[in-house]
């Protein structure tokens, strides 16, 4: 019964007349009274079932804590704050630490030798690139004209100089040379 009337309410919601949504409506309270009729039957098979039976939980001497862990009980000895293990177990706490121990060895043997060849080629790229053979000539020559420019400004500072003091020395002769104002 619940599969035709799933069915007609798929049509229903195609169908937006005022019949469809009637149909839509009656549809969805036969689902809801199955699932309620469901659930009451599985509450009334869960009551008539026994309860499970517990074993009997055995005396705790003093001075010894039991505190509950992940579902299991662990047992704290004199309030020292250490689990006692009652059989050949192996703490998690050590299983943890075993691995994180054997991960960092795997990484250091693994990233090691990456590493270095990481650092080798990060110093192979460091030197100089290679200059080709016609541009060394090339800034060697431009090196020479520039030098040659040098030396021929030099040479005309030197003129320069040279025709000042002339210039200087020619003026103080004229100086000397012509009468005063007094002498006249």
């Amino acid at each position: 019964m619940g599969l035709p009337a799933a069915s007609k309410a798929i049509i229903a919601l195609q169908d937006p007349t005022a019949t469809a949504r009637q149909e839509l409506q009656r549809a969805a309270r036969e689902i809801r009274t199955q699932v309620q009729r469901e659930l009451q039957e599985q509450a009334r098979a869960n009551a008539q079932l026994p309860p499970a039976a517990t074993p009997p939980t055995p005396p705790i001497p003093p001075g010894v804590i039991v505190s509950p862990m992940e579902g299991e009980h662990q047992v704290y000895v004199g309030g020292t704050g250490f689990p006692v293990n009652s059989g050949n177990e192996i703490p998690p706490q050590a299983v943890d630490m075993a691995m994180g121990f054997f991960f960092t060895v795997v990484a250091i043997i693994i990233g090691l030798p990456i590493a270095r060849a990481f650092a080798r080629r990060m110093d192979r790229k460091a030197v100089a690139p290679q200059i080709p053979q016609e541009v060394t000539q090339q800034l060697n020559h431009l090196a020479q004209a520039v030098d040659a420019i040098a030396l021929e400004v030099e040479r005309i500072s030197e003129g320069q100089r040279f025709t000042t003091r002339l210039l200087s020395e020619q003026r103080e002769a004229a100086q000397h040379a012509l009468p005063t104002g007094s002498d006249r």
